[in-house]
């Protein structure tokens, strides 16, 4: 796949399959997630976030296992129970313990392809990039542990200012933050300056 055709690609599996993925459990996790809080409906039951909450904890190895358990069997209880948006929970929670991506399908006729795709080009870059010590001053750390810790992804453009400001010349970096989106929480960018990626 060239830059030019992942630019424009709008099949996520096919994005899927050019990165190897697999490699990446704790990504391909937070994918999921991000895919679910696209499609699940605001007025889900606080059930909802709260499965997602712990399924990003477990990605991150905040939340152990017994955690991610406890929060599957409450959402197998719901449906159970018949409420409607658990279905992709229950796929969402078993594929953040394999690390699986059966979600990105599960979800799919509610968010679409194209919005999946810019997920991932969120949370995957589409080449390798690192990043030089010198860029993580303490405003560019604050500014993306306040995009991570608070979903809120206005200061992204400033993130890319305080990184060029310290000396940040890579045009990956720098274009991703003054793009259009999508931006969520689990952004490349930002795993990169807090040290996730």
């Amino acid at each position: 796949m060239t830059e030019k055709e992942w630019a424009t690609c709008r099949s996520p599996w096919r994005m899927l399959d050019y990165h190897r993925m697999k490699k990446h459990p704790r990504r391909l996790r937070l994918l999921a997630v991000a895919c679910a809080r696209r499609a699940i409906p605001t007025d889900a039951p606080p059930l909802t976030g709260d499965a997602l909450d712990v399924v990003e904890r477990y990605a991150d190895g905040t939340a152990t296992r017994s955690e991610l358990l406890t929060a599957r069997k409450a959402v197998r209880a719901a449906v159970r129970d018949k409420l409607p948006v658990a279905r992709a929970l229950t796929n969402l929670t078993d594929d953040a313990m394999e690390g699986m991506t059966v979600t990105i399908d599960t979800v799919r006729g509610r968010s679409g392809g194209a919005a999946q795709c810019g997920l991932i080009r969120c949370i995957f870059p589409f080449r390798h990039v690192t990043v030089d010590p010198v860029w993580l001053t303490s405003t560019g750390v604050a500014l993306a542990r306040q995009v991570y810790d608070t979903r809120d992804f206005s200061p992204i453009p400033i993130l890319a200012d305080a990184l060029q400001d310290a000396g940040c010349d890579n045009a990956d970096i720098l274009a991703h933050c003054r793009g259009p989106g999508p931006h969520v929480r689990e952004c490349w960018v930002v795993d990169l300056v807090l040290g996730k990626g």
